[in-house]
């Protein structure tokens, strides 16, 4: 008996199982969750396409005067050879009253409760215009914040004025190396350094390199560090400044340590070596 029930189970639910579903009738139709929309307020809308197998899709209905964005796009097909297709929008409203889609009718209500006319919401108390004498209070009180900050002002340029007039004694071993020192001191540990391979030079050559724009900028040029060695050589007013020796030394040297800094194409020691002879001859030249 239970051998027979076991049996004959798969066939009770097979004769139970639901019949394929048919397709809905060709054509296209529109569909949203609700007939009623607010004004303004976004809305899930559906266009259901149902063609016959390898017929040319439909042309999509018009919306108007809905905003759409599209969503999402579902295909299928059914057992009796129709295409279905489902296209999911977010759609909204900007015209009240009733609208007509595709025989679909939508009625678009305001947002604003019932008994709301629509007019701008002010403030329940109005601020009181100033009087005769409120005014001159304000005025008065502008007046002095002005004058305190003219006398801040010229408190501040004055104790200025008198530091730069009568500097104060640094005290000793505090005193501030000058740039030609700096660059001196810099000068002698680059002659220290070991020009072994290709890596040293580069380095050797990149050191260099800022050494000079950092004195140059210190003691001349305070642009030096970002500006081209093209401008720095044909800057005219540094030209002058430096004398024609200097200057025809920094565009000697300036070149040079360029072209094995971004040509990379290397340089022997000794031509390194001479290159550091220059700038130290162009830091004693121009240091006072």
């Amino acid at each position: 008996m239970r051998l027979a029930a076991a049996l004959l189970a798969p066939l009770l639910v097979t004769c139970r199982r639901t019949p394929p579903p048919r397709a809905a009738a060709p054509g296209t139709t529109v569909s949203v969750a609700s007939t009623a929309v607010e004004f303004g307020v976004g809305f899930p809308l559906t266009v259901t396409h149902v063609v016959r197998s390898g017929a040319p899709p439909p042309a999509e209905p018009s919306l108007a005067p809905l905003v759409t964005r599209l969503e999402a796009t579902a295909a299928g097909s059914s057992d009796d050879g129709w295409i279905v297709e489902e296209r999911r929008y977010r759609a909204w409203a900007f015209a009240l009253g009733d609208l007509d889609l595709a025989g679909s009718r939508l009625h678009v209500r305001s947002a604003l409760p019932p008994d709301d006319d629509g007019r701008p919401e002010l403030p329940e108390d109005l601020l009181d215009v100033p009087t005769a004498a409120g005014r001159a209070r304000l005025a008065w009180i502008v007046a002095a914040a002005v004058a305190m900050g003219a006398a801040l002002a010229a408190f501040t340029a004055r104790v200025r004025r008198r530091a730069r007039a009568h500097p104060r004694i640094a005290a000793p071993g505090s005193a501030r190396l000058s740039a030609g020192a700096r660059a001196r001191e810099r000068l002698e540990r680059l002659r220290r350094r070991s020009l072994d391979d290709r890596a040293a030079l580069a380095a050797f050559h990149d050191e260099a390199a800022a050494l000079l724009r950092d004195y140059v900028e210190e003691r001349f040029e305070p642009r030096a560090p970002t500006r081209t060695s093209e401008e720095l050589i044909g800057d005219a007013a540094l030209a002058r400044t430096l004398g024609a020796a200097a200057s025809a030394r920094l565009g000697t040297v300036l070149p040079a340590l360029d072209r094995v800094r971004f040509g990379r194409d290397g340089a022997p020691p000794a031509a390194a070596r001479a290159l550091l002879v220059e700038l130290a001859t162009f830091v004693a030249e121009t240091s006072p």
